[in-house]
């Protein structure tokens, strides 16, 4: 009996893959007719967004060998409709260019974005900072960095120097008071103290490292009450402008109000930036 392995319903021999033969690109049979024809394209927006990551999309099409004609501006604030740039192109080219640039700027101006939102709720009342960029992947990091910074947020604690004492610097070191002394060795800088209430209540904690001189403390619970807590305890202090209160744990947008109602002078969000989705941009042929 011969064997049904092979046959298809119909009784035909299926094709069988010959390893010798190279794999058959499908793009340059489609477009094969397309052969020295040129093509002009626009890349545009689906949705409002703050557009980063402009400087990699035309990096990327001058290496694609494309002609741009004209290329928005990192930061440039776009509405559904807004032209992100013009090009001309092969047709291998502009196939290349939908794979290649939309995700030069969908990723990143999805961060912008959502840091622009945040920074626009908090209405000056607050900085917003984003300090978790040193925590994705090295091959993105400076990516996200610059388009967190586009959409307004900080990216830094302090925009002058500073020593940051991390709750781990703060255990080895023995607590609070031996943490922020030993900081004080380093000349002209600030220090700013990660506070989690590990030994004493938050609340001594903060008052230690306020008065051995720390200029900001950091509450990193992401409890509110934590951060009611330490501005009743160093209020004198916050009025005099010697401390500044930092908030952060998992803050969204929805905790804004009631961070900046506690007191906090800097609010540090990150997933809610980092996490953010991709804008949704479209490349049209026309």
């Amino acid at each position: 009996m011969q064997s049904s392995i092979g046959r298809s319903a119909g009784g035909a021999r299926l094709a069988e893959a010959d390893p010798r033969k190279a794999p058959i690109d499908v793009r340059e049979v489609l477009l094969a007719p397309l052969a020295g024809k040129t093509f002009q394209f626009a890349i545009t927006a689906v949705e409002p967004a703050v557009l980063a990551g402009s400087f990699r999309l035309a990096e990327k099409a001058k290496e694609l060998g494309l002609h741009m004609s004209q290329v928005a501006a990192n930061g440039d604030r776009l509405v559904a409709g807004s032209m992100v740039c013009q090009a001309r192109a092969g047709a291998a080219g502009l196939a290349r260019a939908e794979e290649q640039l939309l995700g030069l700027i969908g990723k990143a101006s999805g961060v912008a974005t959502a840091a622009a939102e945040l920074v626009a709720i908090s209405r000056g009342r607050a900085r917003i900072v984003c300090g978790a960029w040193k925590k994705v992947p090295a091959e993105i990091r400076l990516d996200l960095r610059d388009a967190a910074a586009l959409g307004g947020a900080g990216i830094r604690m302090l925009d002058r120097p500073f020593v940051y004492l991390d709750k781990n610097h703060v255990r080895m070191l023995g607590g609070v008071v031996r943490a922020v002394r030993q900081a004080r060795l380093v000349e002209g800088r600030a220090i700013v103290v990660q506070l989690r209430g590990d030994g004493d209540s938050i609340a001594d904690e903060a008052e230690a490292a306020a008065a051995e001189g720390a200029e900001m403390l950091m509450v990193d619970t992401g409890r509110v009450a934590d951060l009611q807590a330490v501005a009743m305890r160093v209020r004198s202090r916050v009025e005099r402008h010697e401390v500044q209160l930092a908030f952060g744990g998992g803050v969204r947008a929805a905790h804004l109000e009631s961070v900046i109602e506690a007191g906090a002078h800097v609010i540090d969000v990150g997933r809610a930036i980092l996490d953010a989705p991709m804008v949704d941009f479209r490349l049209d042929v026309g």
